[in-house]
């Protein structure tokens, strides 16, 4: 028979593998390059910019459910594993609401605005970096980690650089939107389309 610790290990696994399937990383990586993009290009519009990736976040979660769900089947996690998804899912809530708060204002600001060291695409991008680091911790998952090194690391080029508003965001937006095709296209490879009986 199999023993309790035996039970939330291959829990934690088959957890682990409907969340290894990209989309979200995707998602994250084309909203932070649009934002990026839209900074560069069209800062007027760059509240229009957030406003839609903020209503895209339920419907890109809806399609993300029924893609896992048609290559993994559906999995009922225990009660202690739901509560703790929920917790997650408020967190990251709070912190995007805690980001929104803080990024739209340094997001309006134009070159000659401040006249501080540090960009506004800098700051944000550190902030960013930090939730990176909430999150990797609350679902543990690495490349999280990876994602806010990324993020620091654009956030301080740009700082030594001197370049324009969006930068950071468009290229760590890059690196994980490529991230996220490269763990779906590996989760699509391993785990193919359950046929319906």
């Amino acid at each position: 028979m199999t023993n309790p610790p035996e039970l939330k290990e291959l829990e934690q696994r088959t957890y682990g593998a409907t969340y290894s399937d990209g989309v979200i990383d995707i998602f994250v990586g084309v909203s932070l390059a649009w934002i990026g993009a839209m900074w560069l290009m069209f800062p007027d519009y760059l509240s229009g910019a957030v406003a839609l990736v903020a209503v895209s976040i339920s419907p890109v979660m809806g399609r993300r459910k029924r893609f896992v769900e048609a290559r993994t089947g559906y999995v009922k996690f225990t009660e202690p594993r739901r509560r703790r998804e929920r917790r997650i899912y408020t967190t990251a809530g709070f912190l995007f609401a805690g980001f929104m708060l803080m990024a739209r204002p340094l997001g309006s600001l134009q070159s000659g605005d401040i006249d501080w060291p540090v960009g506004p695409d800098s700051l944000i991008t550190w902030l960013l970096a930090l939730i990176a680091v909430a999150l990797g911790v609350f679902v543990e998952a690495k490349r999280m980690f990876a994602y806010a090194a990324t993020l620091a690391a654009t956030g301080a080029i740009a700082v030594m650089v001197d370049t324009r508003f969006g930068w950071p965001l468009l290229v760590s937006g890059a690196v994980i939107m490529m991230v996220g095709w490269v763990l779906m296209t590996r989760f699509v490879n391993r785990r193919p389309r359950i046929e319906a009986p």
